[in-house]
């Protein structure tokens, strides 16, 4: 009996010890489970704010888009109705110059630019920037007499 008496203490303790490991495997598992739980949470909570701000950039993108193509509407009509204004004001000053014209000496346009040609012609070229600018002169007289023409036809056809 001494025997089983110097080995019930041993057995005590290593029932303890044991029972201990049990526990102890117990808590890791819960621990295991538990840690796996987190990091689900953490992936799902990390796609959800990723999902999150790819959504909130779209429609950011869109809205910007829209905004940019109203603006771009707004600068074409702004740009639409300058342009009316300043062939309006071009229109009425050409008219009022024609009627000057017309009201001095009863010459037309048309034989001033012909007197103007004729005068330019005449002048010496000494330089290749003289020449130049006198046949741009010219040029632009010309186009001149040709919208003015065609502004007279235009208008007798109406």
């Amino acid at each position: 009996m001494k025997k089983n008496e110097d080995v019930e203490p041993f057995s005590e303790m290593f029932d303890k010890l044991s029972a201990d490991v049990e526990t102890v495997k117990g808590n890791i598992q819960k621990r295991k489970s538990e840690n796996t739980t987190l990091k689900i949470l953490l992936y799902t909570g990390l796609v959800v704010l990723l999902v999150g701000f790819l959504y909130s950039n779209s429609v950011l993108q869109r809205a910007h888009i829209k905004s940019l193509e109203r603006n771009i509407i707004s600068l074409e009509q702004r740009i639409a109705q300058d342009i009316n204004n300043i062939k309006m004001n071009l229109e009425q000053d050409i008219e009022n110059l024609h009627k000057q014209t017309k009201s001095n000496g009863d010459t037309d346009i048309f034989s001033i630019l012909s007197r103007m040609d004729y005068a330019i012609a005449q002048v010496q070229h000494k330089k290749d920037r003289t020449a130049s600018l006198i046949n741009s002169v010219r040029l632009q007289a010309d186009e001149f007499g040709q919208m003015l023409k065609n502004r007279e036809n235009h208008s007798t056809e109406k």
